[in-house]
């Protein structure tokens, strides 16, 4: 089987915080696009990547979506009973795989597409830490906003320095040659309510506010082939970007907790 989809991403993510204090700070990053359809394959051609224990860049089922061994049944699942919308198809993920038998990843993205190869939707799978809860967002395909921009309710707790009363402004586009995710977060008090700039069968009911920006996070990557020489080009600057992960945002937790940002106690929800 061709790879005609898989790709490995490089770039960068950068965060930066408005209000109550001021904070920015911006890492180098790479994930891997995997389009479901092609993993097997992957396994046999790329060296180092696997689904076994003694594979360096392994990809096991279970770090991901939960639900059937079927990566694209368990996808179609949750974005029908997040949506009411069944959705056949296939679906690639941009995602962290497990290094060095270590894996941890913030955020994972699934991005479905219908039999005609139409992207319909991004499944955001969102993972906390030390909590090691997940929740996941069904985020529709840009040709159903109305405008540059989906909003919706923070439904999870992440950081303790943001509080849930709070709304998640998306904007991200279909991965080509390079990806881009935009996230915008906003005080509750600017009452956004769920579905904003929608349109057609993924219809609005939400008004417009003045939005105060607490927050946002942007990732942007440049789309590279799915190789042997890529792959161990990557784990040669970072071998076990999990560590890389995990340490930065304990280390920028604690530089915020010295600038006195206020503390939000986790509120026990989870929607896995």
């Amino acid at each position: 089987m061709r790879i005609n989809n898989s790709g490995i991403y490089s770039g960068h993510i950068r965060h930066r915080r408005f209000t109550p204090v001021l904070h920015r700070f911006r890492y180098s990053m790479f994930m891997v696009y995997l389009d479901v359809d092609e993993i097997d394959a992957l396994c046999d051609k790329v060296t180092g990547f696997g689904r076994a224990w003694f594979h360096f860049a392994r990809f096991r089922r279970q770090d991901y979506i939960g639900g059937t061994d079927d990566i694209n049944q368990a996808v179609e699942d949750k974005i029908y009973a997040l949506t009411g919308e069944r959705i056949h198809g296939k679906v690639s993920m941009l995602c962290h795989l497990r290094y060095g038998g270590l894996y941890f990843s913030p955020l994972n993205l699934y991005y479905i597409f219908d039999q005609q190869g139409v992207w319909q939707y991004v499944l955001a799978e969102v993972s906390n830490t030390p909590w090691n809860q997940r929740h996941y967002y069904a985020i529709p395909a840009r040709q159903y906003w109305q405008h540059e921009r989906f909003i919706d309710d923070k439904g999870f707790h992440v950081s303790p320095f943001n509080p849930m009363n709070q709304d998640y402004v998306w904007q991200l586009s279909c991965p080509d040659s390079i990806v881009r995710v935009y996230l915008e977060v906003h005080s509750k008090k600017d009452s956004f309510r769920r579905g904003s700039e929608i349109k057609g069968i993924k219809n609005s009911n939400h008004n417009e506010g003045v939005a105060t920006k607490v927050f946002d996070a942007t990732l942007a990557m440049q789309k590279q082939p799915f190789t042997t020489t890529t792959l161990l080009r990557h784990l040669l600057v970072t071998p076990i970007i999990t560590i890389k992960v995990v340490v930065g945002i304990y280390w920028q937790a604690f530089k915020l907790w010295r600038k006195g940002a206020p503390i939000y106690d986790h509120p026990n929800h989870h929607n896995e």
